[in-house]
């Protein structure tokens, strides 16, 4: 994939603290490299794939993946945070109430998506 995206939660168009555990508990069955803080990681998926991930507490970043089963981790944490997926071009959501809980800039270009690999690379790749 030739750009990043990240994953952020909104209440009532303001930008929320991510639920540290969940990102912890998501990722660190796929963790093959991390920072000293833990907040730079790379992730490896089942099918071999890779990516860098940046995690904090307002958001996680995911830089240089291939569309597979990484996609499926990024699905599975954006699913269980209910979190938006912020790409370059647009916003995916995985419903309405998740919409219109983004801020009003990008409300009306969000695109409600099944929240799981396959609906996010659907997504991704269409």
């Amino acid at each position: 994939m030739g750009y990043g995206l990240s994953l952020h939660r909104f209440v009532d168009g303001e930008p929320e603290t991510l639920d540290d555990r969940v990102v912890r508990d998501v990722l660190a069955p796929h963790v093959v490299d991390a920072s000293r803080d833990a907040d730079e990681l790379v992730i490896r998926a089942a099918d071999g794939g890779e990516a860098e991930v940046d995690v904090s507490a307002d958001g996680v970043s995911v830089h240089r993946f291939p569309s597979g089963g990484v996609v499926d981790v990024v699905a599975e944490l954006a699913d269980r945070l209910g979190a938006a997926v912020v790409l370059p071009d647009g916003v995916l959501v995985s419903g309405e109430e998740q919409r219109a809980n983004l801020p009003e800039g990008l409300r009306e270009t969000a695109v409600v998506v099944e929240m799981t690999g396959r609906g996010l690379r659907g997504a991704l790749d269409g």
